[in-house]
């Protein structure tokens, strides 16, 4: 397969090294401009190795997306990976080569140029995903049908989503300021930078209707960006008789990491950690651990199977899974970004 590959930061690279591991003859193409600075070469720990990665993986450098045209090169498949502000319009140069796209999360950083995107979707018909992992994850898939099936901790009353992560932490190899989490023109902030919370939320309840909700958003610390540190929402939420209130925080500072859903049902609690892969269950007053045995690699791997596979046997993927959710889910998230108080 011929697989183009544009962006080759962090999440660029881990795609590349599991499209090789899945795919070891794959071609791998990319956009490279003269003006840049060579490409560090990171292993899975996000840690810069010796090497060049050009010649570790066969990479062929294109000047232009025009060039594929030009040239006649077919492309099976294209991973979007660049900053979040650039993925619209490469998605659309894309779809007008007929390149199915695997888009890396949030679609974008505006709604400019959607309607033109969904109107040559439905034209060109082509297969599509956006790079949400975490619906790959067997802890969010085990909570899915918790929250559906209310099971064992019976209905939900409330539910609180956390995620904090210091943002020097994500990228050890570059300095934190000129990443594109930290900078609004790059689409950067914490509500699209940390948006898989905000898409596996409105996945869980997407049987249930917002009734009321209010969110506030800023920059409260000293770190150096542009953009909100720090995210609050209540959402009280119903479907038919039913009320729930859920509540989602999440900030680019807190030290050690926390990522976590607690849920409080009528018969009992749990507690899922996103980080130790543990779940804490509380029913009928007895506690259950349940311990889940994955590696953070696998769910990237497990997208990635899923993607190629529906592209080359042509089969569509769900609008739960393309761009129609990833459309959805940023203008929810543009949504909850106009809350912004800077003091």
């Amino acid at each position: 397969m011929n697989i183009l590959i544009l962006g080759l930061g962090s999440i660029g690279q881990r795609h590349l090294r599991n499209i090789k591991k899945i795919y070891p003859i794959s071609q791998i193409y990319s956009i490279r401009s003269k003006r840049k600075k060579t490409v560090p070469l990171l292993n899975n720990y996000n840690k810069v190795i010796q090497g060049d990665i050009k010649k570790k993986y066969s990479i062929i450098y294109l000047n232009s997306l025009a060039e594929i045209k030009k040239k006649k090169i077919k492309i099976n498949c294209a991973f979007v990976c660049t900053p979040s502000s650039k993925h619209i319009d490469q998605v659309i140069n894309l779809i007008k080569l007929n390149i199915p796209c695997f888009i890396e999360k949030p679609l974008g950083s505006s709604l400019k140029n959607v309607d033109k995107l969904k109107k040559l979707l439905i034209k060109k018909k082509l297969i599509t995903m956006m790079g949400f992992q975490l619906r790959f994850n067997p802890i969010i898939q085990y909570l899915d049908k918790v929250i559906k099936k209310r099971s064992p901790i019976g209905k939900i009353i409330t539910a609180n989503i956390h995620h904090g992560e210091n943002i020097k932490d994500f990228h050890p190899y570059e300095d934190y300021k000129i990443s594109y989490a930290a900078n609004k023109k790059l689409g950067g902030g914490v509500i699209l930078t940390q948006i898989h919370e905000i898409d596996y939320f409105l996945h869980f309840f997407n049987k249930y209707k917002i009734e009321h909700s209010s969110s506030i958003s800023s920059k409260i610390t000293d770190l150096k960006l542009d953009v909100e540190d720090i995210f609050n929402a209540s959402f009280l939420l119903k479907k038919n008789k039913e009320k729930l209130m859920c509540s989602i925080t999440l900030n680019f500072f807190e030290r050690p990491k926390k990522r976590k859903i607690f849920l409080i049902g009528k018969e009992g609690t749990l507690e899922a950690c996103l980080n130790s892969k543990k779940i804490n269950l509380y029913s009928k007053g007895k506690k259950k651990i349940i311990k889940f045995q994955f590696k953070k690699n696998d769910i990237f791997i497990k997208e990635i199977k899923y993607f190629m596979s529906c592209v080359k046997f042509n089969r569509r993927i769900p609008n739960e899974l393309n761009i129609d959710n990833g459309i959805k889910t940023l203008r929810f998230a543009l949504n909850l970004k106009k809350d912004f108080y800077s003091f």
